[in-house]
């Protein structure tokens, strides 16, 4: 083969290198599943049961374990919540582990692999009551009685090889009681028709002298 031609491959192939390499760094995560949406509205339903939100909006991409920089505007200690500056992801999910002995090591490795990086939220959350997606640049046009949104920021969900076990860490904010904003991880199981708190790890909360009486 002339020299020439020789060149050109090796271009080539280096081009193709570079650009399956941006493409690898781009789709380093796969896209959020409806069961994953599915786990968000047994959330959101949960804190409406509850009586801690009423009016949520959900950031449009996820918190991540990465402290440098959240795509959701989400910050906490100058990380995305997931876990104090301090400490490393594996770090965390032993304190998650402690706090939830039922947390199957499977669902502790999905969650370390899925939370590396921010991931855009697309599908529908089928939740009981109407949730509206929010962008740190732009909010969405709320409908009247909204004046004070409840703001949701969830984790990838991680699940156990059933998918009988579900895990997201949940960064909460309240609009009208700061004692409840906080962020933590909850731990869902399958349940006839829909998914049920088993337990809570918390990482952050609000100071109490932050919040303002009810």
């Amino acid at each position: 083969m002339p020299k020439t031609h020789l060149l050109l491959a090796a271009a080539l192939l280096l081009w193709l290198g570079i650009v399956s390499a941006a493409r690898d760094a781009h789709d380093h995560t796969s896209p959020i599943s409806s069961d994953e949406c599915e786990v968000f509205a047994g959330a959101i339903d949960f804190f409406e049961q509850s009586r801690i939100a009423s009016h949520p909006l959900v950031a449009d991409h996820t918190s991540t374990f990465e402290c440098t920089s959240g795509c959701n505007g989400m910050s906490m200690g100058g990380c995305n919540g997931l876990r104090l500056a301090d400490e490393n992801p594996d770090e965390r999910l032993r304190i998650v582990k402690g706090d939830l002995p039922d947390a199957e090591e499977v669902t502790l490795t999905d969650f370390k692999g899925k939370n590396q990086h921010c991931t855009e939220i697309t599908g529908k959350i089928p939740a009981k009551s109407e949730s509206f997606p929010f962008n740190p640049s732009h909010g969405p046009q709320l409908p009247p009685g909204w004046e004070h949104p409840d703001f949701f920021y969830f984790s990838r969900v991680a699940f156990n090889s059933k998918h009988t076990q579900a895990l997201v860490h949940i960064s909460f904010m309240s609009g009208t009681d700061s004692r409840y904003s906080g962020g933590k991880y909850f731990l869902f199981v399958a349940r006839k028709g829909g998914w049920k708190l088993l337990g809570t790890s918390a990482v952050w909360q609000l100071d109490a002298r932050e919040a303002a009486p009810r």
